[in-house]
Formats: C-alpha cells, sequence, structure tokens
C-alpha cells in the first residue's frame, strides 16, 4: 500500500526546472571548441596590435614631438592670419601668405644685420668658456673643500673643465642634417596646419563617437586658444628677455652681451629652469673678468628672473591657463630625462594642453565640478586668469 501511495505521489509531483546559469550547482553551458580557439585568437592578435602599437608610439616619439612643435607652429601662424585678416579684410590664404613673407623678411632683415656679428661673438664664447672653466677648476683646487666638491662631481660634469672635450665636435653633420630636418618639418607642418586647420579638426573628431563630438570640437578649440596665447606671450617674454638682458651685459661691461641675450631668450622657452641655465655661461664670463663683474652680472640675471616673474609673465600670460609650477618641474625632468632636449622645449605647451583637457574633460564632465574656470571655453572666452605669482625666484 505505502509503495503504491509513492508511486502516485511521483507520477503527481510536478518537475522541477534546471537550475539557472550561475545558481549554485548549476553546470556551465560548454563552449565549442572552435568558438573558444576563436576567441583566444581574438584576444592574442588584439594583444600583440597593443603592443605593436605602444612600441612604434615609443620609437616615434620625437617624431609625435615634432609634430607637436609643427601644431605650435601653426597655432601661431593661424593667430597672426587670423588679426591680418581682420584687419585687412583678406582671406585666410592671403593672410598667411602675408604672414609668411613678412616673418621670412623679418628674421632675414635681423639675420643680415645681426649674423655677422652674432657669429663672430658665439665663436668667442665658445674659445673663451673653456678657459673659464680651467680658471674656475684653479681656483677651487686652492681649497680643501673645493678639491672635494671637483671629486663629488660626476664624470659628465667633471669633464666639463677638460678645455680638450671643447675641440672635439662629434656628429656635426650629423647634428646640422638633424636640426636642418628639424626645421623643415616643423615649417612644412605648421604651414598645412594653418592653411586648412578645419580639415585636421573634422579628422580628429570623426575618432569620436557622434554624441561626443561638439564637447571634442569644444575642447580643441579651448586648446587652441590657450595655447595661441601662450605662444604669443612666450615670442613677447622672450624679446624682452633677450633685449635686457642685451642691453644690461652691455652697460655691465660684459663682452659677448649680443650671443649672451640670445642664449637668455632662446632658454625663456624652458620654463624656470631656462633663466638660470641662461646665467651659466655669463657668470663663467663675467668670472675671467673679476669678482666684480661677477657679483654685477649675478645681480642682473637675479633682477631680470624676479622682473620676470612678478611683472613680465603676469602681463604677457595673462589670457591662457595657470601652469601649476611644481607640475610643470615634473613633467620637465620627466621629458627631460626620456626624451632629451626636445623634451625641455616642449614641456610647458603641453602642460598647457594637459591642464586644459583635464579640467574640462575630467573636473566639469567626469566629477561634474562646474565651477572651475578654462580661459576660452565656451561661455568663457574672455575670462582673464589671475596668476599671482607664476615664476618661483
Amino acid at each position: 500500500m505505502q509503495n503504491t501511495n509513492t508511486a502516485n505521489r511521483s507520477k503527481t509531483a510536478p518537475e522541477l526546472p534546471p537550475p539557472a546559469h550561475g545558481a549554485p550547482g548549476a553546470v556551465p553551458p560548454r563552449i565549442p571548441l572552435s568558438d573558444f580557439a576563436l576567441r583566444v585568437a581574438v584576444a592574442v592578435l588584439i594583444g600583440i596590435l597593443l603592443l605593436s602599437l605602444t612600441y612604434l608610439l615609443w620609437r616615434g616619439v620625437h617624431v609625435l614631438l615634432l609634430v607637436f612643435a609643427g601644431v605650435l607652429f601653426a597655432v601661431f601662424l593661424a593667430a597672426l592670419s587670423d588679426w591680418v585678416s581682420r584687419h585687412t579684410g583678406l582671406s585666410r590664404v592671403w593672410s598667411l601668405t602675408t604672414v609668411v613673407i613678412l616673418l621670412f623678411l623679418l628674421t632675414g632683415g635681423i639675420g643680415w644685420l645681426l649674423a655677422n656679428r652674432l657669429a663672430v661673438q658665439i665663436h668667442e664664447l665658445a674659445e673663451q668658456l673653456p678657459e673659464s672653466l680651467k680658471q674656475l677648476r684653479s681656483s677651487l683646487d686652492r681649497y680643501a673643500w673645493g678639491r672635494l666638491i671637483l671629486e663629488q662631481l660626476p664624470n659628465q660634469a667633471a669633464s666639463l673643465f677638460d678645455v680638450s672635450q671643447f675641440s672635439k665636435v662629434p656628429g656635426l653633420i650629423s647634428g646640422i642634417t638633424s636640426f636642418l630636418m628639424t626645421i623643415v618639418v616643423i615649417f612644412f607642418v605648421g604651414i598645412f596646419g594653418a592653411a586648412e586647420p578645419e580639415l585636421y579638426k573634422d579628422g580628429l573628431l570623426r575618432l569620436l563617437p557622434p554624441s561626443q563630438r561638439p564637447r571634442g570640437r569644444a575642447a580643441i578649440e579651448t586648446v587652441a586658444f590657450n595655447l595661441r596665447w601662450w605662444l604669443v606671450g612666450q615670442v613677447v617674454l622672450m624679446l624682452m628677455i633677450w633685449l635686457t638682458t642685451t642691453a644690461g651685459l652691455w652697460l655691465i661691461g660684459v663682452p659677448l652681451a649680443l650671443a649672451l641675450g640670445v642664449i637668455a631668450g632662446i632658454l625663456e622657452l624652458v620654463p624656470y629652469v631656462g633663466a638660470w641655465l641662461s646665467a651659466v655661461p655669463a657668470l663663467l664670463i663675467a668670472l675671467m673678468l673679476g669678482p666684480y663683474y661677477l657679483l654685477l652680472t649675478a645681480g642682473l640675471y637675479l633682477g631680470l628672473h624676479i622682473l620676470e616673474g612678478y611683472v613680465f609673465l603676469p602681463l604677457v600670460q595673462r589670457r591662457a591657463v595657470h601652469m601649476p609650477p611644481a607640475l610643470t618641474l615634473v613633467a620637465q625632468v620627466l621629458l627631460g630625462e626620456l626624451l632629451g632636449l626636445i623634451g625641455l622645449f616642449v614641456t610647458a605647451p603641453l602642460t598647457v594642453a594637459v591642464v586644459v583637457l583635464l579640467k574640462m574633460l575630467y573636473v566639469e564632465d567626469t566629477l561634474g565640478d562646474q565651477t572651475v574656470e578654462v580661459p576660452g571655453e565656451p561661455g568663457n572666452e574672455q575670462v582673464p586668469v589671475t596668476q599671482g605669482v607664476t615664476e618661483s625666484v
């Protein structure tokens, strides 16, 4: 009787469904071997593609920096062309042509006026610096602490005191060729970029989803706005440093003032560090004249550096985004170590672009903080930036 009841219950009991996928006790569905092999092959190909792309970027990072320098030149030419177009009514092409011709005439005129004298002074500077270094080493050898400093110098720094190092110019032809190639790449990238900026801007925006393209366009235009004003301010600052340094050294009586002023103007492209590096050759030349000239030269460079940080820079860079000094210095050390000299010269504009993109795409869009002000952002084009002290003395 019991067996009959059990059989009836078993017949009438409903069948339970199999456990859902992912539930305890569930058996995951088996992936066909062909699908698994296809997934593995796709994953391996993606990994190889990413590694290859990383390797190509690393090997071609100098080319990318040259392209970025060409973009900076294009932004500079576009800023001048827009100014000419607004005041003359010329089209973009004719405005750009006018700007390029005027720049050629200006640089050619300055070169014709100063080239011979500058070349002579640079040659004399190359001859006098080894003698000054030799005199400095002799002065340090007189004291115990001076000999200790010379012993603690790294081999690379100690080799600077070897006069014979200045008589060797290894790879001169390859160095000149590389420099000329750099100038050619920057020039033509700048010309093509300034002639048709919308073509390259639209090409970049094609890489974004359609819904993100308006914000991407705003970010690109804001970066261009800040780079434009940074470049204009930087050119003005370089000219001011060149003229004031040359005039100051000439008044003091330090020889080779024109060459030393040109060095100071060029190194102004390297924020914070460049101002102090430009003082080294001037101090070495002044050392040969005596302690009095050495003190005057040191005071001149210190005064110009203070004037630059508190007066010049806030005036010429007031419309560009503020660059945190610590961030700029860290970026200089990193790019200088990884990429050499060109890394130092592009650190500042790269920092400008990165700071703008971080503020817009991360702080505003991701974090939702709309209180941050970015010069050049739509609706905020004319907002000046209060910078305070932008250079550390």
